[in-house]
């Protein structure tokens, strides 16, 4: 069932703190004979992330009380953006495209940069990209420079899902990935008497 992304509220103070980690997918088997183990590993990592906010006031923490409850739990989808890292360190200038289709992996061929610059982005740069399986974020792991002709060969973690289209855009100046709360239990909230809040949500990247 399509879900529609509900817009992350605007709220006047920023988290007090921000817990952002790519959790992998793998499968361990420990062998009883003699300990040695065998690790697999499997589609489907995704983006973890952790939102306490303190000391909201009122008009923000009655406006991230809406949102939580129009999330109805896990059941709703919203984007965020690694808020840590914006915006970009590289140069990120151009319009970027996908150059080329059928394109799986970790790296992935793209034009429309400003042709001839260095470090038109950098390791711990991110990006999204529309593919098949939904908008995939994914974590620039190094430094990457245009050609001449604006191309350049991005490095990044993880692995394409499913391929993007053969010109299908780059976002690069606020990427982002569809997320849902990690239960149904997320989102609670501490008044002070009744002018502050604090509140905290744990949520999981989730797959459009």
């Amino acid at each position: 069932m399509s879900v529609t992304p509900i817009a992350w509220p605007t709220l006047s103070v920023r988290p007090s703190a921000f817990t952002w980690h790519l959790l992998p997918h793998t499968q361990t088997w420990t062998s009883p004979l003699n300990g040695s183990s065998q690790t697999q590993e499997l589609p489907g990592a995704r983006w973890i992330c952790k939102l306490p906010y303190r000391k909201m006031r009122e008009d923000d923490w009655r406006a991230f009380t809406v949102f939580v409850a129009r999330l109805r739990g896990a059941a709703g989808r919203f984007y965020l953006s690694p808020l840590h890292a914006l915006p970009a360190r590289g140069v990120a200038t151009g319009t970027p495209l996908v150059y080329g289709a059928a394109q799986t992996g970790t790296s992935l061929i793209t034009d429309g940069w400003t042709p001839s610059t260095a470090n038109i982005l950098r390791a711990g740069d991110y990006f999204h990209v529309a593919t098949a399986s939904g908008r995939e974020l994914k974590l620039i792991t190094a430094d990457a420079n245009s050609a001449s002709d604006g191309k350049a060969t991005l490095v990044f973690e993880p692995p394409l899902r499913a391929s993007p289209a053969d010109n299908a855009a780059l976002e690069v100046t606020a990427p982002s990935c569809a997320m849902r709360l990690t239960g149904d239990d997320q989102g609670q909230f501490e008044w002070s008497g009744v002018r502050y809040g604090d509140s905290s949500v744990e949520m999981v990247e989730a797959w459009l």
